[in-house]
């Protein structure tokens, strides 16, 4: 009975259905590269596994970062969602406007590109979608968020599928595929704003304000994918787009993990982050928990993806074999993301947002001359190498920064052992398990799991004891916000 009422309680059905969520749209994008690497020449693949993963960044660039302020209007300036959402959609038309010519004619003049309107209703799209997604995550209307991704996936996966049928055609064009899921993401986002029905409503006092408080967070988002494509233009410029196209299946791969941790953590934890702060201990308590559970979650579920490797490759990419190494750095570069986004308190106070445009600084310039020295001598590997090395800059830089404005007792050497720890027991598995098909993948995922529930219980038996408040108090500070 206890489990059962346990299982009724708000936040955690909200997690859950987070997860259930994002973990079928992870299964849709999954079969959408498997139709894509079929219906795309492997050139056009390449050149779609450059553009694709900017979309959504060049989307919150459109916006200028005011989709970041819905969380911080409704929870902290307490207005109603309907009139943050008007205001802001109404009042950021201008200027998106303006940004989608801009970069139309940026696209066009540089790459003379037939498709450049294609890509232009796609990024409208993506940006309406930005701000629909979070005004439902910001009030906890999960089920909401999760109708919404659900819908524009399965219906860019259906409209894909029944333009190879229709049409006859062996192959599609890059133009068509952005075209379809363009129309797919503006579809979906108006049916959204019809659901919420917002109040357009103009204020320009508060638009500044929502850009004061985004666009710092703007400029993370901003350099963070420009660090997370490095890797690829690198790869692009010295073994072709043919090479970033196999890569980028190694990424999808890796995106397991990230459509099934690191999304769900990040739309659940903002909005969870200001209701903790208010607690006695100011949420210290469940600020480590969180770590520590995600770093568990995390360290399990890349084992699992990792281990089945080719399995999961072969269903996306038949005829690819996984590279064990490149996998392990993308699955790891995964796992520092979702542990940058727990340990990442302080940088999100107001007045401190633009710090964690500081912290994506150094992780880009970390990434890029690590990709600059690693992908000419390595290629692939040396590809993979620089996205972990970066993906670690932004882990430690961001842990380091966060605590001095908000101090915590972050477990982080036990997590450090933890992790080494299960790389080392996962190596011995793989090791055992290879060549014995099936059967051996299926024994080795059971004895993973078996390690991995050892691990967690050690660690929370040593854990809970020291679990606490063991640092000075933060002290809210007032002035102005970014």
């Amino acid at each position: 009975m206890r489990l059962f009422s346990r299982l009724r309680d708000p936040e955690l059905s909200n997690i859950v259905i987070y997860g259930i969520a994002t973990g079928l749209a992870a299964v849709l994008i999954l079969v959408q590269t498997r139709v894509l690497w079929r219906a795309l020449t492997p050139a056009d693949f390449g050149v779609w596994a450059l553009l694709d993963p900017v979309l959504i960044p060049v989307a919150s660039i459109v916006l200028f970062g005011i989709d970041h302020a819905i969380v911080k209007q409704l929870r902290v300036d307490h207005l109603p969602l309907r009139v943050v959402t008007g205001n802001l959609l109404v009042t950021t038309l201008p200027a998106a406007a303006l940004c989608l010519l801009v970069i139309g004619i940026i696209f066009h003049l540089s790459f003379h590109s037939g498709w450049t309107t294609a890509l232009l209703l796609t990024v409208a799209g993506e940006a309406l979608m930005l701000m629909m997604q979070t005004a439902f995550r910001a009030t906890g209307a999960v089920r909401l968020f999760a109708a919404l991704l659900l819908s524009r996936n399965l219906l860019y996966l259906v409209l894909l599928l029944g333009i190879q049928a229709n049409s006859g055609m062996v192959s599609l064009s890059v133009g068509l595929v952005f075209l379809t899921r363009g129309g797919c993401v503006m579809l979906v986002g108006m049916a959204a704003v019809a659901a919420l029905r917002p109040v357009p409503r103009i204020d320009w006092a508060r638009y500044r304000d929502a850009l004061h408080y985004g666009f710092p967070l703007l400029l993370t988002t901003v350099i963070y994918a420009v660090t997370d494509m490095t890797d690829r233009w690198f790869l692009a410029d010295f073994t072709g787009v043919v090479a970033v196209g196999v890569y980028a299946l190694h990424l999808k791969v890796a995106a397991i993990l990230s459509q099934a941790i690191v999304i769900p953590f990040g739309l659940w934890f903002p909005p969870e982050r200001f209701k903790r702060i208010n607690d006695v201990d100011e949420g210290r308590s469940f600020f480590i928990a969180t770590a520590t559970v995600l770093a568990l979650i995390c360290g399990y579920l890349s084992g699992c993806v990792w281990l089945a490797r080719d399995l999961v490759l072969s269903l996306i990419a038949p005829g690819i074999v996984a590279s064990p190494l490149i996998l392990a750095c993308c699955l790891a570069a995964v796992t520092c993301l979702a542990l940058s986004h727990a340990f990442n308190v302080g940088l999100l106070m107001p007045g401190h947002t633009r710090k964690n445009a500081i912290c994506t600084v150094y992780t880009i310039t970390a990434t890029v001359l690590a990709a600059g020295i690693l992908v000419p001598l390595f290629g692939m590997n040396g590809a993979a190498v620089s996205r972990l090395f970066g993906g670690l800059v932004l882990v430690g830089v961001t842990a380091v920064w966060s605590n001095r404005v908000f101090p915590i007792a972050f477990p982080f050497a036990t997590i450090l052992a933890y992790f080494a720890a299960s790389a080392a027991a996962a190596a011995a598995l793989n090791r055992a398990a290879t060549g014995h098909g099936l059967k051996g993948l299926a024994v080795a995922l059971v004895a993973w799991t078996a390690v991995t529930l050892l691990f967690a219980a050690l660690w929370w038996t040593r854990l809970r004891p020291a679990r606490g408040v063991r640092s000075r108090p933060f002290r809210r500070q007032s002035g102005r916000q970014g």
